[in-house]
């Protein structure tokens, strides 16, 4: 799938910074991550190879300009996590995860996340007000007009009405106006 080995990047990080002390988990590409570069997910301690942790990297990083960094970036990232994981110690974003990440150099957010598009309209029909969303909704009124007129209540006068689908130039351009890229 790929020209960087994320086996060859995890032993790489594991040298640099870990003296070799994590034994490799399951490394694998996840096409689906958008917002996050990556995800550790923890393994069985009892149980470590029937069910081994993993450590998953977003594909679309291989797209980026600079690649090979946002990778070596994430896996350092994930690799913090299964550290103190290994150690027995909180492995969230703590303060002892973020004293290690500083001490690798290593980033805390997703440099280049995904942008993910709009693919719908919906308008209020009591102020006229669009709002553009990812996906269909249920039923819903506009929060606004509720406020305003029906004393913050749910009133069915300002159900939000789905006015059209975005083509997909619409929405690329409607995306990059919403994130301000």
């Amino acid at each position: 799938m790929s020209s960087i080995s994320l086996e060859t990047v995890f032993d790489e990080v594991n040298q640099k910074y870990f003296d070799g002390f994590l034994d490799r988990p399951v490394l694998r590409w996840n096409s689906r991550l958008r917002a996050s570069a990556g995800r550790f997910f923890p393994g069985s301690r009892k149980f470590f190879y029937a069910a081994p942790p993993v450590i998953e990297i977003a594909a679309y990083l291989l797209q980026e300009n600079e690649s090979q960094q946002h990778v070596s970036d994430t896996v350092a990232h994930e690799m913090i996590h299964y550290w103190l994981w290994v150690r027995k110690r909180p492995y969230g974003h703590t303060p002892e995860f973020h004293s290690k990440m500083n001490a690798l150099g290593v980033s805390r957010y997703n440099k280049v996340p995904r942008l993910r598009r709009f693919h719908y309209i919906y308008r209020c029909d009591g102020c006229g007000k669009e709002f553009p969303v990812r996906r269909k909704l249920g039923t819903l009124a506009c929060s606004n007009c509720c406020k305003l007129h029906a004393r913050g209540k749910y009133d069915s006068r300002f159900i939000l009405v789905l006015t059209r689908t975005l083509s997909a130039l619409e929405a690329a351009q409607l995306s990059t106006q919403k994130t301000g890229a």
